[in-house]
């Protein structure tokens, strides 16, 4: 079943009395894929580490686990996510184990080289300027960082069949590894994983070449 418009928005960009529901929602449903991308990003203790689209901001709380000594960042452009993350880990919060941000991904507020690791799932649909986004990751991760973007691809026809396309840029795994590409990160891979019909897949870059490598396609 496609679904409303109005629910779609919501997805974008969670808002008033019904986007305080969505985000709850979100942080069960997404949970899975969201714990599969910070496997991938192969994570230490001293690691900054970035989260686009941080939303409730529980992928975070769980990096904290094992980032004990390095720090961990989130932004996220919706008002109801960001007081959701602020009010839902104001422990770590205040610890400063965890800073959320408020602004978008196309401009962020970080300086040059500021991270370890950056990552975004489920944001890259919203990008309107996918380039403007990705470029922003590129600059602010440091040389050698990790980039992972994790999306449900076109490829997954249940996907495309069920959003609608005016609010959700659906793209193949080609053309988001194509970005990135594009974006400059280098040894570009890619993972896919599934949870039950659902198909995800993750986009792998680095910020410096590394010799021999080639992309390449697994599944979980």
């Amino acid at each position: 079943m496609r679904k409303p418009r109005f629910i779609a928005k919501q997805g974008r960009k969670p808002s008033g009395l019904l986007g305080q529901i969505v985000v709850r929602v979100m942080a069960t449903e997404t949970a899975d894929e969201n714990a599969f991308a910070l496997d991938l990003l192969q994570l230490q203790p001293q690691d900054a580490v970035l989260e686009i689209g941080s939303g409730h901001g529980d992928t975070l709380a769980k990096a904290a686990n094992v980032v004990s000594r390095g720090s961990l960042c989130g932004i996220d452009f919706s008002t109801v996510m960001h007081r959701h993350a602020m009010r839902r880990h104001r422990r770590l919060v205040a610890e400063k184990r965890i800073e959320f941000h408020f602004g978008s991904s196309d401009q962020l507020p970080f300086d040059n080289q500021s991270f370890d690791k950056v990552f975004a799932v489920h944001t890259v649909y919203f990008w309107e300027k996918p380039l403007d986004h990705l470029a922003e990751a590129r600059r602010v991760l440091k040389p050698g960082g990790r980039f992972v973007v994790g999306f449900r691809p076109a490829e997954d026809t249940g996907f495309r069949a069920t959003y609608p396309s005016e609010i959700y840029n659906i793209r193949s795994e080609a053309e988001i590894a194509q970005l990135v590409r594009d974006s400059d990160f280098e040894a570009v891979a890619l993972r896919r994983h599934t949870r039950g019909a659902l198909q995800f897949s993750f986009v792998i870059g680095t910020s410096t070449p590394r010799e021999g490598c080639q992309p390449e396609a697994t599944r979980s």
